[in-house]
């Protein structure tokens, strides 16, 4: 029986020795009234032609043709036979070359067709087929060209026209009309406008023409009447794709573009004139602050307002020859620019009276707010809180009134100017600098300077570290303002005299 089963195998052997290795299994000895089991495992074989290309990649490997195997082929990369002289076809066996990256057969009298199987390629990005005879480029690799999936290609010199198209070729982008010509100069393909250099290569990117400058991007061709960011600045082209620069009104706002086009931002002077574009590039008009100043941009120009005084919404302003607001400064005896930046003169009915006006010119002096603030808190056992009465009486002291140094809550501050004669009113309307300020539920007293805008006015007091540090500060006289808990006001004193 085993006999049988051996000659068995050999006749299979013989059958499938052709082209395949038989390898058998044969069943223990111990199984042997069982049936034997036959495997066969035959090894495939490609076919390796003898041509230029199974030629060269045997050279690469330092091998025989006859002993090249399928995976050889693999682990070529590149092959450069340029100016060979290979007077032949590309073989259908180029596609066993998996990982080809790179193939230059420039000048090699390579004759035909591109064949189909180049494009199953994916990993060639170098292709370098000119100045051969190729008749035609298959369809497969013409759409890998058109698509860009090589960063260099080139097909120039040979017998074929390309399809009507974009192409990827030589690493630059090119039109080929429907007659196989490179379009060139300015073109309008779909509805875009795109320029090609006189070699027929699309600009992409920046380019100067006729002394203007214009920016053109492949697929979608020169940037017009829009905003477009380049390397994270900002450019505007116009209707015709040109570079806009200077003060351009761009969907009813102005911006300032430089000489070399980017938007500009911030500060700029323009002519000897200066100009705020805020971050977007907008041009900023009327008042503006910045760094804790306050500017005036003119509503119509945009120009900043400086070295000068000027009439805005019927009050008188005072600016400088940097453009800064003039604030709580004195121009002389009786022209003052209040702590609300309005320019106007004390000389009559500024304050209640004569008393009342000396005490709010002598707090305008930045160095007796400062004197005073410092005296509330001493006469206070050197406590910070809860020195109003201490402020406001001190005032009061260095200006004539002898409140004395014990006054130390509100209800003694307001008997003491009473016994003074000193005019008790409610009418908040009625407020004037130099005043003394009551709130409600007697929580706080200080002096009042200005108004400024609504319920808003100008005070002085102890509450700097409330106030951004600030002794001359805004204060809500009239609501409570609950971003600084502070209570509204309700009553007023002012002397006679």
């Amino acid at each position: 029986m085993k006999q049988k089963k051996l000659k068995l195998v050999v006749l299979l052997a013989v059958i499938l020795g052709v082209n395949s290795i038989p390898v058998v299994s044969y069943a223990d000895e111990k199984d042997a009234k069982k049936d034997v089991k036959i495997e066969i495992v035959q090894e495939s074989k490609v076919l390796i032609e003898d041509n230029w290309l199974t030629r060269e990649v045997a050279t690469q490997l330092n091998k025989s043709l006859k002993d090249l195997k399928e995976e050889d082929f693999l682990s070529i990369k590149k092959i450069d036979l340029s100016n060979k002289k290979i007077d032949d076809t590309i073989p259908g066996s180029i596609s066993l070359l998996k990982n080809l990256e790179y193939l230059d057969l420039n000048s090699s009298k390579i004759d035909g067709e591109i064949p189909n199987v180049l494009a199953q390629l994916t990993k060639i990005k170098y292709l370098n087929l000119s100045n051969n005879n190729i008749t035609k480029v298959s369809e497969t690799v013409e759409k890998k060209i058109i698509n860009g999936n090589y960063y260099y290609c080139n097909l120039d010199g040979n017998d074929f026209k390309y399809k009507e198209g974009w192409h990827y070729l030589n690493s630059k982008w090119f039109y080929i009309n429907s007659k196989g010509d490179k379009l060139v100069g300015n073109q309008i393909i779909d509805g875009n406008q795109y320029n090609f250099k006189k070699d027929g290569i699309e600009r992409i990117g920046w380019y100067k023409q006729d002394d203007k400058w214009y920016y053109s991007e492949q697929g979608t061709g020169i940037v017009k009447s829009k905003w477009k960011n380049i390397d994270n600045k900002w450019y505007y082209f116009n209707e015709e794709g040109t570079m806009q620069k200077g003060i351009k009104n761009i969907n009813s706002v102005n911006y300032y573009l430089n000489n070399g086009g980017e938007m500009s931002t911030g500060w700029k002077n323009i002519d000897n004139k200066w100009y705020y574009f805020s971050d977007s590039g907008e041009m900023k008009y009327g008042w503006m602050k910045y760094n804790n100043e306050w500017y005036y941009l003119d509503r119509s120009t945009g120009i900043m307002v400086s070295g000068e005084e000027k009439m805005i919404d019927g009050k008188n302003y005072k600016f400088y020859g940097e453009g800064i607001l003039a604030e709580n400064t004195w121009a002389d005896d009786y022209k003052y620019s209040q702590a609300n930046g309005e320019c106007v003169n004390t000389y009559s009915n500024y304050s209640h009276s004569n008393s009342n006006y000396n005490m709010f010119k002598y707090m305008t002096n930045v160095d007796n707010q400062v004197s005073v603030h410092n005296t509330a808190i001493s006469l206070h056992g050197n406590v910070e809180s809860n020195n109003c009465v201490y402020f406001a009486s001190e005032v009061l002291r260095r200006n004539g009134f002898a409140i004395p140094t014990s006054t130390a809550n509100v209800g003694q501050l307001e008997g003491q100017l009473k016994n003074r004669g000193f005019i008790e009113s409610y009418d908040l309307n009625q407020l004037k600098p130099g005043d003394f300020v009551f709130t409600n539920n007697n929580s706080h007293v200080y002096m009042f300077m200005c108004w400024d805008k609504g319920d808003y006015a100008y005070i002085i007091d102890n509450q700097k570290k409330k106030f951004d540090n600030n002794i001359l500060h805004e204060r809500n006289v009239l609501s409570y303002d609950s971003n600084y808990d502070t209570d509204p006001s309700n009553r007023f004193y002012y002397y006679p005299y």
